[in-house]
């Protein structure tokens, strides 16, 4: 190997070495959004944010609980299916995934002012869905340069050898936790990969620090899979009053609940077979919970009798997270020719708490009237994904994770167009959404077409709504000890059934 490439390659290793469970590619997972709600607001890609009438209309903008004149409630039961590709020189198959889950529940409580005076309605309303979708899986089998035996003994420099070794009575799992207590994870790490003999000391000395791999190989093949479940819930309280008959504006308070499970393998293979090292197989697993507040306002005014504005600012969301990891390295090696395997399994779990904060966004809306016959409808609005941030605080691992976001990511557009036509009591709606990437290298773009039917009972309503989506994955594989990340397309089917009683 030339001097520059064994210089890059370390360089590398010595930026995963300080791995958390914190990265970029999650940050953006728990800022972005998609089109989740009721069936309407679905089927006209959620471009509501100068109209009202409808539940989950409100969730984008408060002063949409103003138009409501009768007292209604409603919830909605999403069916989902998608298909995940892995692009590149890689080979998988497709993985195919279905779902269904209540995606969507809300009410409005309209309270009329009986004396004369410009505020007609003080209306109060509540409504849950869904902001986000963790849910996916990934299959990817690769060939590359750099095995994992070089992450583990990367971490391992430096780090005396009579940190690694078990004393008189203590067992692995004692080590393991003391030392993620006391010296942190790349040291938890040196521990894995001493443990199941990954790498050997330079010298049995109790002070060496220095370490070379077990491994032999020119390159090696990856077969990498990740399942991951989970989602990103948004509760809106808000208070709509109507002025003038005119002009609407909402304030709402949100909560947030985050809660996602990830469970990653990688399988390494393709050693030379004079190499002592023949198989490595690195589990983690990672669960994340997280409870935000924001804050949001909205207006909607009648520019003419057809013609709506709608603008809104939802502020930034703080949040306060648990995260929850485990993890697991087996190694198959030679030792006089018998083929062992050693495995740490630790049986006891890595727990972190931080905060983190989603930038604000905001919106702006326009829709055209016809009558009784139906609507037209477009939406703008932005965020700046590089104001991602972690509470860093003194720890400096977190610091760098912000310098990264800022440097990585930058302002993102969002347009929906829907339409709706009615036909007596039958609505035909239709819609299209995009969101432009977010990464100044990189491609995290998403979009998606949107059908759907509605029939209106009088006294209540019953839609469908189908989303297409298509939407752009840059999956880091640095968790699982590669700095190297893997495109796929993520193609997702979203059936939504929705009904409304007004009271």
């Amino acid at each position: 190997m030339n001097k520059s490439l064994f210089f890059a390659i370390f360089v590398v290793l010595l930026c995963i070495s300080n791995l958390n469970a914190q990265t970029s590619e999650e940050a953006f997972n728990y800022s972005s959004s998609g089109v989740f709600g009721s069936a309407r607001y679905v089927s006209m890609a959620g471009a509501f944010g100068s109209l009202g009438a409808d539940l989950s209309s409100i969730s984008n903008n408060p002063a949409s609980a103003a138009v409501f004149l009768l007292p209604e409630i409603g919830l909605s039961q999403e069916i989902s299916a998608s298909e995940t590709l892995v692009l590149g020189e890689t080979r998988n198959g497709k993985i195919n995934l279905s779902d269904s889950s209540l995606n969507q529940f809300g009410f409005v409580i309209p309270f009329r002012n009986i004396n004369d005076g410009p505020f007609k309605l003080l209306n109060f309303s509540l409504n849950i869905q869904k902001e986000q979708d963790f849910k996916n899986q990934i299959s990817s089998i690769a060939t590359r340069g750099i095995g994992l035996d070089q992450f583990f003994t990367n971490n391992a420099q430096g780090v005396p050898l009579d940190n690694l070794e078990t004393r008189e009575n203590e067992t692995l799992n004692d080590l393991y936790v003391f030392l993620g207590n006391n010296q942190g994870y790349a040291v938890q790490q040196a521990f894995l990969g001493y443990n199941t003999y990954l790498f050997d000391p330079i010298s049995n000395d109790l002070n060496n620090s220095n370490y070379i791999s077990a491994a032999s190989y020119d390159q090696v093949e990856h077969d990498y899979y990740v399942n991951k479940t989970g989602d990103h819930k948004k509760y809106s309280w808000t208070i709509a009053t109507q002025y003038n008959n005119s002009i609407y504006i909402g304030v709402s308070i949100n909560t947030h609940d985050i809660y996602s499970y990830e469970l990653s393998n990688i399988v390494e293979t393709g050693f030379n077979e004079n190499s002592e090292i023949q198989r490595v197989h690195f589990n983690n697993e990672l669960i994340v919970e997280g409870n935000g507040i924001s804050a949001q306002i909205g207006l909607i005014g009648k520019l003419q009798n057809n013609i709506r504005l709608g603008l809104t600012y939802q502020s930034a969301t703080k949040f306060s997270m648990i995260e929850t990891s485990n993890q697991q390295l087996a190694v198959d090696r030679y030792e006089d020719q018998i083929l062992l395997r050693n495995e740490v399994n630790p049986n006891t779990s890595n727990i972190s708490e931080y905060d983190f904060s989603i930038p604000s966004r905001t919106s702006l809306s326009l829709s055209y009237i016809f009558g009784s016959n139906g609507i037209l409808s477009t939406e703008y609005s932005f965020k700046n994904y590089g104001k991602m941030n972690f509470q860093s605080g003194s720890n400096q691992y977190l610091r760098s994770l912000n310098n990264e976001i800022s440097s990585s990511y930058k302002n993102a557009s969002l347009i929906k167009i829907g339409g709706e036509y009615r036909i007596k009591a039958l609505s035909v709606r239709s819609g299209y959404y995009s969101e432009e990437n977010s990464l100044i290298i990189g491609n995290n773009s998403q979009s998606a077409l949107t059908f759907g039917l509605g029939y209106n009972f009088g006294a209540s309503l019953l839609s469908l709504g189908l989303i297409n989506s298509k939407i752009n994955i840059n999956r880091s594989l640095i968790t699982s000890g590669i700095n190297d990340n893997i495109l796929a397309e993520k193609k997702h089917t979203i059936l939504v059934i929705s009904y409304n009683f007004k009271l």
